[in-house]
Order: C-alpha cells, then structure tokens, then sequence
C-alpha cells in the first residue's frame, strides 16, 4: 500500500493539473448556474432618457466615433481591444469558442446592430458619452442589455467582465463610481438586462459617463455582446428656486425678524432649527410657521445656528420626491 502511495505522490505532476482543471470548472460553473444579473431599478422607469442607444440599424448605422477608445473592426471577430457593430455573428470565432448571436436585442427594429466586445488587456472603459443636465443629488438609472459570448467548459480560469459606472468631469475628475457586476458565463447566448442606480454631486459642468470592465488581462475570456444603452433620470430635480437668509434680527422692529424659507409649491414641508450643540431648539410643518428666535418662550442669545428642512414639490401626474437642504443662519440682535 505504501509503495503505491509513494508511486500516486511521484505521478502527481501528470494528474494534479487535470484535478484542478475540473475543480475549476465544477466550481465556476456552480458559481455561474446561480448568479443573476445585477438589477438596480428606478422606481419610475418613465422618467426621461439621457442616453439611449441602441447602435442603429444595418440600413442606418451610428458611428461610435469619439465614443469609445476600442479599435474599431470590420464585422468579423474583434481580438483584445476591438470591437465591432453588426447585427449578428456566426459560431466560427476563434475556433467555435464564441457563441452566435443571431439578431440584437433592440425590440421592433429590423437587422439592428448590437455591439461586440473582445476585452483589453487591461482595464478601462470601452464606451463613453458626454452629457449634460444632470441634477444634483438626483438619482439616476444606468441599464443595458449584455451577455457573455464564451462558451462554458472552454477555459478552465476565464476572465469574467466586471462592469462598472464612472461619472468623470471632462477633464477626467472622478466624481462618481457604481459597481455594477460580473457578466458571468451562461450555458445559452441569452440576453439579459444589468442595471444599477447611481447619484452625482452638484455641478454645473458637462459630465462624461463611462462603463468601465474593470477585468484587463492576457487570457481567455473577457468578451461580451452590448445593446440598448440606456441612462434614465429617476426622480424631478430638486428646485432650485428655495431661498433661505444668511441673517435674520428678530428685534421686533418689523424687518427681517423671523427666519423664512422661500420654496415653490410643495405638497409637504418640516423644518427643524438647532444650537450649535445639536439640540433642538424649533419645529414647523409649514411654510407659514417661522422661527422668531426664541426657544420655550425666551429669546435665543446671537450667533449661529444649523437648520434642516424637508420637502416634496408638487408636481404634476407624479408622485413627489423628497429632498433634504441643510444650512445655517445667523441670529443678530
């Protein structure tokens, strides 16, 4: 017996790799089975569109010029770092590897294109659109239709696309990032939606929207079919209009002597004003109750003072938002 486990140790080199080979493949492919597409949805998906594309049609087509920094290929089989945009591919990409992809994704539209990806060597966006309009502090909706063109039980470790969101300035400033997920193997070339929420400060400049993988690597793998882009505004923006005073003097003297809020219709409002300890001092749930500068009846000595208010705008056929503003004031006798 201990001569063959001695004999079982010195072959280990001819069947260690095939062990972990299946090891491997048994593994990813339960991970694969189980996963589902990342799904982060607005919760008004009528809201309206800032990107929407589609990549046209074989009698229409768009260019992608200044869209991605991929080099663009004739129709046929992008190698790392290409893509291509047509309407279908056959089964013969490197070595029947690839799955065929029959028809896009785009519902109603006749011989549309879809976009094909063969990932980088390194990680990096491959497609990007300015925009401009964005509201602060306003969420918005990132979706598109994808799946990955590797055939299961080719590779044993391949190299799965990650996919992520970056909100960049036009100089390249970074100002927001959103994961949004693996497009994981599949035992058919089913196309399925990934979407994820995400939110930008308050800015005035155009912004650039980037999908980035995140996965960038020499080996197998890293290819996907892309279709139906789309960015969505999820919510009204908040107003712009509110106006709040730096300085109120309640001093009885019929100028100035309460702290008011200026706001455009609102179906609900609160107010709560605190010391520059943190306790409260005054509460109101409407705009015609303001603050005079007193607290349980006695007037509050000058200084600063930190305020929150929230509130829905009245809109029109919509159900309102709720938007929270933070400030201070100065009370001066």
């Amino acid at each position: 017996m201990l001569a063959k486990f001695n004999k079982l140790i010195r072959n280990s080199h001819e069947w260690l790799p095939t062990l972990r080979w299946v090891i491997a493949l048994i593994t990813y492919s339960v991970y694969s089975f189980f996963q589902s597409a990342s799904a982060q949805s607005c919760a008004n998906p009528s809201g309206p569109l800032l990107i929407d594309q589609s990549f046209g049609t074989v009698s229409k087509p768009v260019s992608l010029s200044g869209l991605t920094t991929y080099q663009y290929v004739l129709p046929m089989c992008p190698a790392d770092g290409q893509y291509t945009v047509t309407e279908a591919i056959d089964s013969g990409c490197f070595s029947n590897t690839w799955y065929a992809v029959a028809s896009d994704h785009t519902p109603g539209d006749e011989a549309g294109n879809m976009m094909i990806v063969n990932g980088a060597n390194t990680p990096g966006a491959f497609y990007e659109q300015s925009v401009a309009g964005f509201c602060g502090g306003t969420t918005y909706e990132i979706s598109f239709w994808a799946f990955n063109l590797l055939k299961t039980g080719i590779c044993p470790t391949p190299i799965i696309p990650n996919l992520a969101v970056f909100i960049e300035t036009k100089s390249g400033q970074l100002v927001s990032s959103t994961n949004i997920g693996q497009v994981d193997l599949a035992y058919a070339p089913t196309w399925q939606q990934y979407s994820a929420l995400f939110t930008v400060p308050k800015i005035t400049e155009e912004l650039v929207i980037k999908l980035v993988n995140t996965k960038g690597d020499y080996g197998c793998g890293n290819d996907m079919v892309i279709d139906d882009i789309q960015v969505r505004q999820c919510e009204a923006c908040a107003s712009n209009e509110i106006y709040v005073p730096d300085i109120f003097t309640p001093n009885n003297d019929g100028h100035n002597d309460e702290l008011a809020f200026f706001l455009p219709r609102v179906t609900s409002f609160n107010l709560t004003v605190f010391d520059r300890w943190g306790s409260e001092l005054f509460t109101s749930n409407t705009l015609n109750q303001k603050w005079d500068g007193s607290y349980a009846g006695s007037p509050c000595i000058s200084g600063t003072y930190s305020w929150v208010i929230t509130y829905q705008p009245e809109l029109a056929g919509q159900k309102p938002p709720k938007h929270i503003q933070t400030g201070r004031v100065l009370l001066l006798r």
